[in-house]
């Protein structure tokens, strides 16, 4: 009978303590309207739990509640833990007392339930949570499902520009203060006991739930409940990003490709002209860093001097990452477009397709990314299924251009489509010429980057002047044959703009990618004057393109303007999406100067 009365009171208690933080997360209705709404009905509900449970106890001739040194211990403690792991620690001091009184309650409450095994829960917890503290600090970013999501498909060459001796020796302080922190945790909690460290757990955990209600309805956050709210956010940032990248695959998957449906081409081209089209989704090349589009430093000599250049500087990137800006680009996936219809859902498969039924043999040529046997790997192969043959340029990108040289000697006379994606400017930023590069010193790596910021940026501007000398280099093995060079870039970076380095999550709450010139990226197309030549329909999709080059466009144009460039009709082409149409429309959606 005592043994069912305490576990009894141990049920009352953690109720008592889920409650408020159930209404802190959103998950439990609150109750009263206006800018003082307290939820009084849910904070008395624990309280009153709280009362009948001591009650039961004194009864039985138990201690409820702490001893007042052991409470100072605890509460301590609990500062500790914050100054550790608690970023709201250093952005709201006015919330340090609620904040430390709930990971007071949340600290008795493991215990009470765990003893010792509460460390399984700790260790992971604080680790994760000092790194995140970590990288808010030096990259302005915080860890949300997007980051993660990236993470568990980043590239070993990725995340080398992470793992430096600095955040090395950074990742082994906070695993030394962990383990420190848990093992204060356990002087100091050892000699409490269960049903004290209950109830006591409890009444913290409901008089900072209280505290923090008090507060306007604005100002009142769920990461203040911390860390009972984050560890609820975490695991569902960790479900969440495993979701997105099955559900990518998946989703990409399942599409019907374009060719189920007849189509046709009103501008056929002969079998023999040696035709080649390239259609290149360059990596993490900015608009405003190209010098075509007006940059101060030279990055793209070549471009600014080209004369079949038709140049779009202001494009805007559909996502933060590789492999969803590609689903963007290659099929029929759209945001707002003077369109009602929401998301991003695509209903056909890639664009190329089309191509390959229409007259043209496929070729891709990939960095060494694609060897991650991970979820851009398994997209980027579903939309470019139908390649003849997959090149992978080992090292340098450069090296994809004798590939590329070779299987022009190979097919002299036949239409060519050549799809690339290589490293580019993609982090690390290591793709330039290292003896000699045009924009020094360069740093390629980010350690430390509010200290090399200017290291940092000469890096990508240097990968960038290079990415202009592989275009150089591909136009000049495809000269003499009818061409069209179309290259957009899959998205861009932060690099320090507002102290904000990457592309996942940015420091300020209020704002995302597409508030940032980070999703502004290069696109031109280069029509050489033999194509033009092959037909007057090319000729006047060529003037089309040039009257549109003020139009903000997306990567959602890319698809129906590669089929209006070459007359294909199909039932997924759309004439105000192509950009070779009189009837094309300028992309609405969210970007830097668009209100939001």
């Amino acid at each position: 009978m005592k043994k069912l009365s305490a576990w009894f009171c141990a049920g009352l208690c953690l109720i008592a303590v889920l409650l408020p933080v159930g209404v802190a997360v959103g998950d439990l209705p609150r109750c009263g309207e206006g800018v003082w709404a307290l939820e009084w009905p849910w904070l008395l509900l624990p309280v009153l739990i709280l009362t009948v449970a001591g009650v039961l106890v004194r009864l039985r001739c138990r201690p409820f509640w702490l001893r007042p040194g052991q409470l100072a211990a605890v509460l301590l403690t609990a500062l500790l833990y914050d100054l550790v792991g608690n970023l709201e620690t250093y952005a709201e001091l006015a919330y340090i007392p609620a904040t430390v009184l709930m990971t007071a309650g949340v600290l008795l409450v493991l215990w009470a339930l765990l003893k010792r095994w509460a460390a399984v829960l700790w260790v992971p917890f604080l680790l994760l949570e000092a790194i995140q503290c970590g990288a808010y600090m030096q990259y302005g970013t915080t860890i949300n499902s997007l980051v993660l999501a990236e993470a568990f498909e980043s590239s070993w060459e990725e995340a080398s520009a992470y793992i430096t001796p600095g955040n090395l020796a950074a990742f082994a302080g906070a695993l030394v203060a962990v383990a420190l922190l848990v093992w204060i945790q356990w002087r100091v909690l050892r000699r409490c006991r269960r049903i004290a460290s209950l109830g006591t757990g409890g009444a913290l955990t409901a008089l900072a739930s209280a505290c923090l209600a008090v507060l306007p309805e604005e100002q009142r956050e769920e990461t203040y409940y911390w860390p009972a709210a984050e560890g609820f956010k975490l695991a569902e940032m960790v479900s969440e990003a495993i979701d997105a990248n099955v559900d990518t695959i998946d989703a990409v998957m399942a599409l019907q490709s374009p060719t189920d449906q007849p189509s046709s081409t009103s501008v056929p081209l002969p079998a023999d002209a040696g035709s080649v089209l390239v259609v290149h989704v360059g990596e993490s090349v900015m608009a405003h860093r190209m010098s075509i589009n007006g940059y101060e430093r030279d990055t793209t000599p070549w471009l600014r001097s080209c004369p079949y250049v038709v140049n779009f500087p202001r494009c805007v990137s559909a996502a933060c990452d590789t492999c969803r800006a590609e689903i963007a680009i290659l099929t029929n996936a759209r945001r707002s477009i003077t369109d009602p219809t929401p998301g991003m859902q695509a209903t056909t498969g890639s664009v190329l397709d089309l191509f390959t039924v229409n007259g043209f043999k496929m070729y891709t040529f990939f960095g060494r990314r694609c060897a991650q046997k991970l979820k851009y790997d398994r997209v980027v192969r579903v939309l470019t299924r139908r390649s003849a043959e997959r090149f992978n340029a080992p090292g340098s990108p450069w090296t994809a251009v004798p590939q590329m040289q070779q299987v022009l000697r190979d097919h002299p006379r036949e239409n060519l489509l050549f799809f690339v994606n290589n490293e580019g400017s993609h982090v690390p930023f290591y793709h330039f010429d290292h003896d000699a590069p045009p924009f020094a010193p360069c740093v390629d790596d980010f350690a430390s980057p509010t200290v090399n910021g200017e290291g940092i940026n000469n890096a990508y501007d240097s990968t960038v002047h290079y990415t202009d000398e592989f275009f150089r280099r591909v136009c000049e093995s495809l000269k003499g044959r009818p061409f069209v060079y179309l290259y957009v870039s899959d998205h861009g970076e932060y690099l320090g703009r507002d102290g904000m380095w990457g592309r996942g999550a940015l420091g300020d709450k209020k704002r995302d990618y597409h508030s940032t010139e980070g999703c502004m990226v290069g696109m031109f197309i280069i029509i050489s004057p033999e194509f033009a030549a092959l037909h007057p329909h090319f000729a006047e999709s060529l003037q089309q393109l040039r009257a549109h080059t003020s139009m903000t466009v997306a990567h959602e144009h890319i698809f129906h303007t590669l089929l209006g460039l070459f007359g294909i009709r199909t039932p997924y082409y759309e004439e105000g999406l192509d950009l070779c149409s009189p009837a094309a429309r300028p992309y609405d959606g969210p970007r830097p100067d668009h209100d939001n």
